[in-house]
């Protein structure tokens, strides 16, 4: 359901803090301008975008045909079953276009609320070669490609969800993606834990660690980007979904920051018993600092700002929202 309201202009509505403009293509804002242009004329707004008016021959009386298995048919039966003649359809040409602006405007708040995540997702917004540094192992190339996917369909949101096959496509890749998400977020989980209790080269082992930190955070993103993009790609806010969707993520991102924890803690407690010999000594207060602002940063027993930012951009599409509209066709979402 929508409501459509006249208010007076907004003066410099591009310098308001509680107004966004949202991005649009060429495309979209002819769209929004078909949407203007039938504003005078909106009498009934919970028509839907493919509804039609159904014309009867003049003279005839009688019902439509009703199918066993569901739904009507344009064939008008007579009192005695036959049919005595057929209806037509005419397409309901103005719906059709306020609809459109409607939907172009979901998808572009969608690309907003997406942006908001992504710019808290700090490994996965990195350039690809930024993050080739620090990537490693044979899982480097799996984890790259799944990364770009992302990417990708997070950059080109708003023009694939035009186009209904390549937007079914890219469901499918993006469920594949979360998927190694998982797999390597275990993998580098694992390869924690064997670094951190192995710390006979202590100065290889934490450049290590926070080598494999790095991994993580980024697996751990995708998780969730890939995640978030599925819902809003297949518009899928049914709440026991959605529900399901927050309690899988969420714990599992709560526990591994735990394993993180618990394994630069481990690190900690080696850096402080490592005796300095003569033949090797090592600068123990640095590592110490170094290794300190993680288990900081990771056991302060509230709830990260990744998980946080995680629920808000999950719900964000399913709020009330509200939207202003100059006379050059620019859009504008009212976010506070």
């Amino acid at each position: 359901m929508f409501e459509v309201e006249s208010c007076d202009k907004i003066v410099d509505i591009s310098q308001r803090r509680d107004y966004k403009k949202l991005n649009l293509s060429v495309n979209q804002k002819i769209q929004i301008n078909g949407l203007m242009q039938q504003m005078p004329t909106l009498a009934v707004t919970n028509t839907m975008s493919n509804a039609y008016i159904l014309h009867f021959p003049e003279g005839i009386s009688g019902s439509l045909m009703h199918y066993k298995n569901g739904g009507y048919g344009v064939a008008v039966q007579g009192t005695d079953g036959k049919i005595v003649a057929h209806a037509s359809l005419e397409k309901m040409q103005t719906q059709a276009a306020i609809m459109q602006g409607f939907n172009v405007m979901a998808i572009a708040s969608g690309q907003y609320f997406l942006s908001e995540i992504n710019h808290e997702l700090k490994e996965l917004s990195k350039t690809i070669d930024k993050i080739l540094e620090f990537l490693y192992s044979d899982k480097k190339a799996e984890l790259i490609a799944e990364v770009s996917f992302t990417k990708y369909a997070y950059e080109n949101y708003h023009s694939i969800m035009s186009f209904d096959e390549q937007k079914m496509a890219t469901i499918g890749s993006l469920q594949s993606a979360r998927k190694v998400a998982m797999k390597d977020i275990e993998f580098y989980m694992s390869d924690l834990n064997d670094t951190t209790t192995d710390t006979s080269d202590l100065p290889t082992s934490v450049e290590k660690a926070f080598r494999i930190k790095s991994c993580l955070e980024l697996s751990m993103q995708l998780h969730v980007m890939s995640s978030l993009l599925e819902i809003y790609y297949s518009q899928n806010f049914d709440k026991n979904y959605t529900e399901w969707i927050e309690n899988n993520v969420v714990e599992y991102l709560a526990k591994c920051e735990n394993r993180m924890l618990s394994c630069f803690s481990k690190l900690s407690a080696s850096i402080h018993d490592y005796k300095n010999s003569p033949l090797k000594k090592i600068n123990k207060e640095e590592l110490a600092e170094k290794v300190n602002k993680v288990i900081d940063f990771l056991g302060t027993g509230k709830e990260s700002d990744m998980r946080k930012q995680f629920r808000s951009t999950l719900y964000s599409m399913d709020r009330e929202m509200k939207y202003y509209i100059d006379q050059d066709a620019n859009v504008y979402l009212k976010t506070s």
